[in-house]
């Protein structure tokens, strides 16, 4: 029931209705007048002017004090920011509006109370904090500020009553000349919240806002600053700040790298460390801890009565993903969870071609993502800091790569929080994708970093899937992985390889049978790269494992058994012990050319080798006939571009030059490394070797300046490719020892050639053919010196 006007008038109604009732009027002639008073709903379903029972709007409790995190001991880092934003706030110079944005946790409300609390407490400052998460929360803290700067209580009903506009209110009190004032306007996650004027610039003040978007019209003008991860060292000391006795400087170091250098992890950890009720945990033990579950463990430090949803890293992306839904992009979070199966770092962003999309099966799934969708759901992502997108420098002019860049604690929130029955989807969605992206056949050095970079998303989608526990599931990833582990054997980066194909040999060993062809080639495979990395030993034990197995199962004369043959004699050969390698590999080319033809790629191949270790051993006549022989056939039936045609080359310049024919070496040294070049790229390890016999080839035709040159850049790659020890660089260490040597710098032969002496000692032992070869060439040295 409502109380009526005075007959005789035309005033507007004064009645109140509570809740969403209804206000009527009885005119002269009683005619019945609806007047409806609408509340607008945010996004949370809240009415914007709640109302107390007098009929009164609400506010907050205080808007003097951050309703916000507790404030920090110390704000690390932020330095430069820090400095703008008091000069700002206590000249009244520059903008009157700053952003701070980024993902959530990421330290935004820090370093907005951090400026609050400064500038505020010198009181030359007057301070507003309001929040800014709802339209409901935002309109009552504005309206607080303006009862602060003295609206009176008529202004105030006006406004609740529709009379007057709530923004134009606030901003005319907060444009006057008087105290200069910061106003905070805190999780403003939403922009479209501070539509209608509710943010404005003022010459008498200025405003901070903080919020997980980058980018929206409504802050256009404002000054950005993009608030990330804290560097190593400042994230340590945020330890050490929290937590002073539970580690040392390099432990907390250690810590928080492993939490990713997230302020709000790092603060979780520490409260944890430094309130330890039950046991003595160090930061050693809570960094081996976060291998099981990382964010669950880390939640752990949040205070269990806390609602606060931002102060949690099990909830705070969730909500900016409920944003982006809201905003209508709920496939953003089916984006986002096809990102979580894979690993933190890079991940180049052709995996998400949208014309792959589909054939993936993501339209599948719930929500559904299509290729129309995949770039407007990234950018929501990225105008939340759930993600980064950036470009990869190139090299040597090559164009960059366009990556997202994916933070370890959010993946593993997200990952955890898919559904069960849809996780299967997306990890079979993932591997499809995985595949597509990698490049093409075609040698590149962008493709080659782009394949380097995708080695740590082949290990983790593995894993996601065995976890997952579906066959199908398992069977994509290992497919996923095996394609990328041999591309990169084929083009030399053994050593990038090498953790992908242990893991791939762990997860089949753990699903397949042990005498499956397919178990046998994945550890024939590890097998070949452990020989390449320098791990000799490891290498020989598990060819000959597989090799037996081969016998057993698939016959002394399959091809696979015969590649076993082949792929042992490397091992053999590199720790110097000629008759075991000379009697593996003969049964290889032997058992090859009865099988498949002398003519076979494999067949030549084996027989190229047997002439290498035949040289070795001093058997000029047999080696000198193999390698020609292999070079007519080769290039008679495969063509002088032929991968075998060239190796062909390489053995026939290394067998001339062992048996003192350095003139007739020089022509097939020299095919071998520009045709390697050509094909593989001049860091090939192929060309590496090509480029190595011609150094010495040159040396012994007498033309050391050259030899020197060459042998230099050899060495200068291998040390960064394989390290300064590896067996490799130690080849071209000794040659480098020879050149010196004869041409006549004799100290600086012997200078090089005791330190590469010592390193062969160490590292191949007294008796290894290489570590004898270096001796005598320092002894040569030395008698040139007396």
């Amino acid at each position: 029931m409502s109380e009526q006007h005075p007959r005789g008038t035309n005033a507007a109604p004064e009645a109140v209705a509570h809740g969403h009732g209804r206000v009527f009027q009885a005119d002269r002639d009683q005619h019945i007048t609806e007047h409806h008073h609408h509340y607008n709903h945010d996004s949370t379903g809240q009415i914007s002017s709640p109302q107390n029972s007098d009929g009164f709007a609400t506010g907050p409790d205080s808007i003097r004090v951050p309703l916000a995190a507790p404030k920090p001991v110390v704000v690390r880092n932020r330095d430069e920011a820090k400095q703008q934003l008091l000069s700002a706030v206590t000249t009244l110079g520059g903008a009157r509006i700053h952003v701070l944005h980024g993902m959530g946790g990421c330290g935004k409300t820090t370093l907005a109370r951090f400026v609050f609390d400064e500038t505020v407490s010198s009181g030359v400052v007057e301070g507003f904090w309001v929040n800014a998460a709802s339209r409901s929360a935002l309109r009552a803290g504005m309206l607080s500020v303006a009862a602060e700067r003295g609206a009176t209580t008529a202004e105030l009903e006006a406004v609740q009553r529709g009379l007057r506009p709530a923004a134009d209110l606030v901003w005319g009190y907060l444009d006057r000349p008087g105290t200069p004032w910061i106003l905070v306007m805190d999780n403003a996650d939403e922009p479209s919240f501070l539509d209608g004027g509710w943010i404005r610039s003022s010459r008498y003040g200025t405003t901070l806002v903080t919020s997980r978007q980058s980018q929206s019209p409504v802050w256009v003008d404002a000054e950005h600053h993009r608030i990330g991860l804290l560097p190593p060292q400042d994230a340590a000391r945020v330890l050490c700040d929290l937590a002073p006795s539970t580690g040392s400087d390099e432990d907390a170091l250690e810590l928080a790298q492993a939490v990713g250098r997230l302020p709000l992890a790092l603060t979780l950890v520490g409260s944890q460390l430094s309130d330890q009720l039950l046991e003595a945990v160090t930061m050693a033990d809570f960094r081996h801890r976060l291998s099981h579950e990382p964010s669950v463990q880390i939640d752990n430090g949040s205070v269990p009565w806390d609602s606060d949803m931002r102060r949690t890293l099990g909830s705070t992306w969730q909500l900016s993903l409920d944003a982006l839904a809201e905003r209508g992009l709920p496939d953003a979070g089916t984006l986002m969870r096809l990102f979580s199966c894979f690993a933190p770092g890079p991940l180049p962003v052709s995996l998400i071609r949208p014309g792959e999309i589909e054939a993936a099966g993501l339209g599948e799934v719930q929500p559904p993502l299509s290729s129309a969708r995949v770039a407007p759901c990234l950018r929501g992502l990225f105008d939340h800091a759930l993600v980064l997108v950036e470009d990869f420098p190139g090299q040597d002019g090559e164009r960059p790569t366009r990556i997202v860049q994916l933070h370890a604690l959010v993946l593993d929130t997200v990952f955890r929080g898919i559904p069960a029955r849809m996780r299967a989807p997306l990890l079979s969605a993932a591997a499809h994708l995985f595949v597509q992206a990698l490049p093409e056949e075609v040698p590149t050095p962008a493709g080659d970093r782009m394949r380097n970079m995708m080695v740590p998303h082949a290990v983790q989608l593995l894993e996601n899937a065995e976890a997952e526990g579906v066959e199908r599931v398992i069977a994509a990833a290992l497919t996923a992985a095996r394609r990328l582990r041999n591309d990169l054997v084929a083009r030399g980066e053994q050593p990038s390889a090498l953790p992908l194909a242990q893991r791939v040999v762990e997860a089949a060993q753990r699903n397949i049978s042990a005498d499956d062809p397919e178990l046998l080639e994945d550890q024939h495979r590890l097998a070949g790269i452990l020989i390449w990395t320098g791990d000799h030993d490891a290498a020989i034990s598990l060819h000959r494992e597989v090799l037996t197995r081969r016998e057993r199962t698939l016959g002394a004369d399959s091809p696979d058994t015969l590649s076993s043959a082949h792929e042992l004699f490397f091992a053999l050969y590199l720790i110097g012990d000629w008759p075991a390698a000379e009697r593996t590999i003969r049964r290889a080319a032997e058992g090859r050319e009865r099988v498949l033809g002398e003519g076979h790629p494999d067949t030549l191949h084996s027989r190229g080798l047997l002439a290498e270790v035949l040289c070795r051993m001093g058997d000029e006549d047999e080696n000198v006939q193999i390698s020609e022989e292999i070079c007519e056939i080769s290039e008679s039936v495969l063509g002088a571009e032929h991968p075998i045609t060239i190796s062909s080359s390489l053995t026939r310049a290394f067998v001339l030059d062992e048996v003192g024919r350095p003139a007739e070496a020089e022509g097939p040294a020299r095919r071998a490394l520009d045709a390697y070049r050509r094909v593989h790229g001049a860091q090939h390890w192929l060309a590496m070797a090509s480029a190595n016999r011609l150094a010495m080839v040159l040396r012994g035709l007498g033309r050391w300046e050259e030899a020197q040159q060459l042998a230099e850049e050899v060495l200068e790659i291998r040390r960064s490719v394989l390290g300064d020890e590896h067996h490799h660089t130690l080849l071209i260490r000794i040659e480098l020892v020879r050149i010196a040597q004869v041409a006549g710098r004799a100290e600086e032969a012997v200078r090089l050639g005791r330190a590469t002496l010592e390193a062969c000692q160490r590292v191949l032992g007294e008796d290894h053919q290489e570590t004898i070869d270096c001796r005598a060439a320092l002894q040569a040295a030395e008698d040139g010196v007396r």
